[in-house]
Protein backbone atom coordinates (compact mmCIF):
# COMPACT_ATOMS: atom_id res chain seq x y z
CA UNK A 1 0.00 0.00 0.00
CA UNK A 2 1.50 3.04 -0.65
CA UNK A 3 1.69 6.12 1.60
CA UNK A 4 -0.40 9.73 1.23
CA UNK A 5 2.56 11.19 2.96
CA UNK A 6 5.70 12.28 1.06
CA UNK A 7 9.28 10.75 1.87
CA UNK A 8 10.05 14.16 3.88
CA UNK A 9 7.37 13.85 6.19
CA UNK A 10 7.18 10.47 7.10
CA UNK A 11 9.03 9.27 10.31
CA UNK A 12 12.46 9.74 10.46
CA UNK A 13 15.64 8.00 12.44
CA UNK A 14 15.44 10.12 15.95
CA UNK A 15 19.07 10.99 15.13
CA UNK A 16 17.86 12.90 12.08
CA UNK A 17 14.18 14.88 13.68
CA UNK A 18 14.21 18.34 14.23
CA UNK A 19 14.85 20.16 17.56
CA UNK A 20 13.30 23.22 18.01
CA UNK A 21 15.49 26.22 19.24
CA UNK A 22 15.17 27.69 22.93
CA UNK A 23 13.97 30.81 21.90
CA UNK A 24 11.76 29.52 19.77
CA UNK A 25 9.68 26.95 22.23
CA UNK A 26 9.59 29.81 24.93
CA UNK A 27 8.29 32.04 22.43
CA UNK A 28 5.84 29.21 21.13
CA UNK A 29 4.59 28.93 24.96
CA UNK A 30 4.54 32.23 26.05
CA UNK A 31 2.12 32.69 22.76
CA UNK A 32 0.00 29.64 24.02
CA UNK A 33 -0.42 31.28 27.80
CA UNK A 34 -1.40 34.40 25.78
CA UNK A 35 -4.15 32.90 24.06
CA UNK A 36 -5.24 30.73 26.87
CA UNK A 37 -5.94 33.89 28.74
CA UNK A 38 -7.65 35.52 25.91
CA UNK A 39 -9.76 32.74 26.06
CA UNK A 40 -9.99 33.05 29.51
CA UNK A 41 -11.40 36.65 29.69
CA UNK A 42 -13.65 36.29 26.86
CA UNK A 43 -15.37 33.07 28.21
CA UNK A 44 -15.73 35.01 31.64
CA UNK A 45 -17.16 37.75 29.55
CA UNK A 46 -19.44 36.01 27.48
CA UNK A 47 -21.09 33.96 30.88
CA UNK A 48 -21.71 37.44 32.83
CA UNK A 49 -23.67 38.85 29.17
CA UNK A 50 -25.78 35.68 29.71
CA UNK A 51 -26.16 35.68 33.13
CA UNK A 52 -27.17 39.63 33.12
CA UNK A 53 -23.78 40.64 34.83
CA UNK A 54 -23.62 38.25 38.28
CA UNK A 55 -21.07 37.18 38.43
CA UNK A 56 -18.72 38.79 40.64
CA UNK A 57 -15.13 38.14 40.69
CA UNK A 58 -15.69 38.05 44.70
CA UNK A 59 -15.98 40.10 47.56
CA UNK A 60 -15.18 43.49 46.94
CA UNK A 61 -12.07 45.42 47.26
CA UNK A 62 -11.52 47.87 49.61
CA UNK A 63 -11.01 51.31 47.84
CA UNK A 64 -7.57 53.20 47.60
CA UNK A 65 -8.90 56.15 49.75
CA UNK A 66 -10.22 54.07 52.65
CA UNK A 67 -6.88 51.98 52.68
CA UNK A 68 -5.22 55.22 52.79
CA UNK A 69 -7.16 56.34 56.01
CA UNK A 70 -6.04 52.97 58.27
CA UNK A 71 -4.76 53.80 61.46
CA UNK A 72 -1.15 52.31 61.63
CA UNK A 73 -0.41 49.17 62.86
CA UNK A 74 1.28 49.64 66.13
CA UNK A 75 4.40 46.77 67.30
Amino acid sequence: MKSILSPSSQATAPSKTRRLKPATLLRRCVGSLIVLAGLAIVTSDVLALLNGGAITAGPAATPASAALHLAPASR
